[in-house]
């Protein structure tokens, strides 16, 4: 109901209350006039009754007092013209009956009505009678009473005339009330619905114009006008902000034209820097090549030179000449890695490597010239510290060269102290804290932050007492929050510097990689020129007729036999109708590069069905991202970065090439197992009051290298030829860097034959592998003892 009331319109709730409110009076009258009437003629008739007993009883008084029943009879049959009276009747002052009319009425008891002393003179009401009784007097004396009983017939007749009157009465009141009502609503409703009729027009059309006519002066004409003071303010408001849009859009066109042409001329800005960047990046891709192809011709004639009998003074020019060439050619590494850092192409690799050789093996790079300078180069590795790790190796071996390096050369007297730790681990990751500390000279605090900008060092001074491109520490803390850690300094000026690194790793994952102690960066700088001979036969593919003289002097100096080929079209046309032991490729070369002949020979051998591929070593100046895979997908078995010395040229083709040696120093069996020239190279480290570095290193080995060959193991039972060549690959190059080149060459056979996906022919490989290894474990534990 009241939902219903709600939606009904203001003019049909306005009649509505004037119409109740109009019934409601006109009810309540109509009632009160009812009830009013009805007692009126209530009153009316008993008067009328009352004034007929009175008579009767005077009349009847004397039949009474003369004992005349049929006077009375007589008296009371007047009562003839009333025929509504039910019935009339006199008795005496016992209370017995004296006379009644009509004669048939019965009478009333005589209890209730009668001079017994029950009945009193009075007057009754009852639904349906109306009683009358009055006393009979004579000289104040009460002979007796009449009693008269009549209808309430009349009364009700004359009260359903009244009510039929209110009735009609009533409805045309309702009538003239409801048409009332319709006039006097529009005096209200009418403005209310032009309003109604106006917001409507305005909330759909959005017609701020519409205004509503105002013709009073009450509470509504104030609505009305205020209503249309609203709609005026709106639509001033909208045209002023009309006139804002034509004016904003004016000037957004013109900013957007602006814009566009600024646009145009940042992207075409943009592409200049891009291209220039990528001018930039092949540019120096292409000097590096380009220096690195004559200044490995340099380095090799400058170590040549010093081998060639020259007296002190004349090997101190070639010693020169050399420690100048390996200084440019960190120069430029650090404006290559710079550069790729710069133009955001520099991406860390994901593998398995030993955390505890490659930190011990990089300390050892520095141990001869930290002893030359009367240094103290000490090591400390925490117990918890894990053997292998996951991430990138290389590149963590990179910022420990440059900290150990930097604080070998500012270093005068002292020591240097490199502590590594495990800190804490997170979210599954290890984070690596190494700490190089060492005596120098110390840093200026305001110069703690300068040292880690690019070209920036701590003072002028350094440059001309030490030399440097202020490049290494940029690069370091950039390879650092790669490895989601950073590089901090603590130093108070005089007394030192601590350089902390903080790194993140995994946990090794499976995924192995390159040994730990790479047989170039490593091996090449443990000691002093091999003492023992190579022999085989070798093609050298190298287009630079320098190379091709210094390499064949390196080569030919180590005992083997050389042909030259001038480019990868003569290589093949040459391993075709020669055979050779192995196969040094330059990759880029007139004609047909490296990789391309590489590809075409391995179709020869495949065509042929040779069981043993020749082995073919990339000589390559190209140290960009990529070179390595690249290699492996031509089919070659490894790279050698140019420049190269003799010791890394012969440590990278010994697996490969027959070694005939003097006899090793301290050992029965050792010769048939080991090299006896890494085993001095690694002995030459010593110092005096050290431990044998030759100890440690195959206690290392021994370590991981049974963890690796169960490895290699399940990863054949299991079919994941990955497993089998990563795992093979690193025990290839771990065992070389020992000299166990003929347990590595074995090795090599199994990672060339899970490259290949012939896992079903490893099986005998890996039986001789197993054997071979059980016999070098048993060589190294003698030699561990003895030594």
């Amino acid at each position: 109901m009241r939902h219903w009331l709600e939606q009904l319109s203001i003019r049909y709730k306005l009649m509505l209350l004037m119409l109740v409110v109009a019934v409601a009076v006109l009810l309540l009258s109509g009632v009160s006039h009812g009830l009013n009437q009805r007692q009126v003629l209530q009153r009316s008739a008993i008067d009328e009754l009352n004034a007929l007993g009175g008579m009767l009883a005077y009349n009847v008084a004397a039949a009474l007092t003369f004992d005349d029943p049929e006077a009375a009879a007589r008296t009371l049959a007047a009562l003839a013209d009333r025929p509504q009276l039910l019935g009339a009747y006199v008795y005496d002052l016992d209370g017995g009956l004296f006379a009644r009319y009509p004669p048939s009425a019965e009478p009333l008891p005589p209890d209730e009505y009668g001079p017994d002393g029950k009945g009193h003179p009075g007057i009754g009401i009852e639904p349906d009678h109306l009683h009358v009784v009055r006393a009979i007097v004579i000289d104040g004396e009460v002979i007796g009473h009449v009693h008269l009983l009549d209808t309430p017939a009349r009364v009700r007749a004359a009260l359903n005339r009244s009510l039929a009157i209110s009735t009609l009465t009533l409805v045309v009141a309702v009538v003239a009330a409801l048409l009332l009502a319709h006039w006097l609503q529009r005096l209200v409703s009418a403005p209310i619905l032009s309003l109604t009729r106006a917001m409507e027009r305005v909330s759909s059309a959005r017609d701020y114009g519409v205004r509503v006519s105002e013709s009073r002066g009450d509470e509504l004409g104030s609505l009305v006008h205020g209503f249309n003071d609203m709609l005026d303010q709106i639509q001033q408001r909208d045209l002023r902000l009309e006139s804002y849009r034509e004016d904003l859009e004016r000037q957004v066109h013109a900013r957007t034209r602006e814009l566009e042409r600024t646009v145009a001329a940042l992207a075409e800005a943009r592409d200049r820097a891009e291209a220039a960047s990528r001018a930039k990046s092949d540019f120096l891709a292409t000097m590096s090549h380009e220096i690195r192809t004559p200044m490995n011709a340099v380095l090799g004639m400058a170590e040549l030179l010093r081998k060639s009998g020259l007296n002190a003074r004349q090997i101190r020019f070639a010693e020169t000449i050399q420690r100048s060439g390996e200084a440019l050619l960190e120069i430029i590494n650090d404006i290559l890695d710079f550069s790729k850092i710069e133009a955001g192409r520099l991406s860390l690799e994901r593998y398995d490597f030993e955390l505890r050789a490659l930190i011990e093996g990089t300390v050892l790079l520095f141990a001869e010239s930290a002893s030359i300078q009367g240094l103290r180069l000490e090591t400390e590795l925490a117990d918890d510290l894990p053997a292998r790790v996951n991430g990138d190796g290389a590149r963590l071996r990179q910022i420990l060269m440059n900290l150990i390096g930097n604080a070998v050369k500012f270093t005068a007297a002292g020591e240097i102290r490199v502590r590594a730790m495990i800190r804490r681990r997170a979210h599954g990751g290890l984070i690596l804290v190494v700490a190089v500390s060492d005596t120098g000279p110390g840093i200026d605090p305001i110069q703690q932050d300068e040292i880690f900008e690019a070209f920036a060092q701590g003072d002028g001074s350094i440059t001309r007492n030490y030399g440097g491109t202020g490049l290494g520490l940029a690069i370091c803390r950039q390879l650092a929050r790669m490895m989601e850690g950073d590089i901090r300094v603590d130093s108070v000026p005089g007394r030192g510097a601590t350089f902390t690194l903080e790194a993140r790793f995994d946990e090794a994952c499976g995924r192995v990689c390159p040994g730990t102690l790479d047989i170039d960066q490593v091996e090449s700088e443990l000691g002093p020129e091999p003492d023992s001979t190579l022999r085989g036969r070798v093609l050298l593919v190298e287009d630079n007729p320098v190379n091709q003289e210094m390499a064949t002097l390196m080569l030919e100096d180590l005992g083997l036999e050389v042909a030259i080929a001038d480019n990868g079209d003569e290589a093949v046309k040459a391993f075709a109708h020669d055979a050779f032991d192995l196969i040094l490729m330059d990759c880029h070369m007139p004609v047909m590069d490296g990789f391309s002949a590489t590809a075409a020979i391995r179709r020869c051998e495949r065509e042929q069905g040779a069981v043993s591929p020749v082995p073919i070593i990339a000589l390559t100046a190209n140290v960009q991202k990529g070179i390595e895979q690249r290699c492996d997908e031509a089919g070659m078995n490894g790279y050698l970065s140019k420049p190269f010395s003799q010791r890394q040229l012969a440590a990278r083709i010994a697996p490969w090439v027959v070694a005939t040696s003097p006899e090793v120093a301290g050992g029965d069996e050792t010769p048939a197992l080991l090299d006896p020239a890494v085993l001095d190279s690694i002995r030459a480290l010593r110092r005096g009051g050290r431990p044998d570095p030759l100890v440690k290193v195959i206690g290392l080995y021994l370590d991981s290298a049974p963890r690796l060959m169960s490895e290699l193991r399940q990863g054949l039972e299991s079919g994941s030829a990955e497993v089998v060549q990563l795992t093979a690959h690193t025990l290839k190059s771990s065992s070389a860097n020992l000299g166990a080149h003929g347990f590595a060459a074995t090795c090599r056979v199994l990672e060339r034959l899970a490259r290949a996906g012939a896992l079903d022919e490893a099986g005998g490989t890996l039986a001789a592998a197993e054997v071979q290894f059980q016999e070098l474990v048993a060589a190294l534990e003698r030699l561990q003892r003895d030594s």
